[in-house]
């Protein structure tokens, strides 16, 4: 069980985006980082349940959980957030809705966020759902993450995440295509 849950975090973090992690003073996209720091923030003080299902090709394990590092568990999506220095006037953004946000890489650009899409709650005006896609390539490996992410209103008035979701492959030049999934519930 502790094997597949490695052999998860390795191909979650291997290759990761090495995206620059320094914010701008003013932010010209949506704060996602911030966003992600408080639940991780709240995700700590609370220690929920959580059913987690995990897969690294057809290896498959589930584990219900109260232990788990909310900083490394949401390390993706906090690579998603826009808002760096290198990443400036590299999007598009188109506000379908009034309550949704859709961040596209521009033609031209190589950063690894290719997508970022942001659905807010009409009414707290917070995320509902981020959705997210990172995608590297090079002459030695292909990688590519889809992220999603739900939150709702809890019971006690706190805007928590609801699921998340962490899918994706990595392909080795070398090697076969590996797929890989977390999906998380929080009970």
């Amino acid at each position: 069980m502790r094997q597949l849950l490695f052999i998860v975090l390795i191909f979650i973090g291997t290759f990761g985006c090495n995206n620059p992690t320094e914010t701008t003073s003013a932010l010209s996209y949506f704060d996602l980082k911030g966003f992600i720091d408080q639940q991780i923030v709240e995700l700590n003080k609370r220690k929920p349940l959580v059913s987690k299902q995990m897969s690294v090709g057809a290896d498959k394990e589930v584990l219900n959980t109260t232990q788990i590092d909310w900083a490394k568990e949401l390390e993706l999506f906090l690579k998603a957030d826009l808002n760096k220095q290198a990443y400036q006037l590299s999007y598009d953004v188109s506000q379908p809705a009034s309550t949704s946000y859709v961040y596209t890489l521009k033609q031209g650009e190589n950063l690894p966020v290719k997508l970022l899409k942001i659905t807010l709650d009409g009414v707290s005006k917070k995320p509902s759902s981020v959705e997210a896609t990172l995608k590297e390539e090079n002459q030695l490996f292909e990688s590519e993450k889809k992220l999603l992410l739900t939150c709702t209103m809890r019971p006690e008035g706190i805007w928590l995440i609801k699921t998340y979701e962490i899918s994706g492959f990595q392909h080795l030049t070398l090697t076969d295509k590996k797929t890989f999934s977390v999906k998380g519930e929080i009970k």
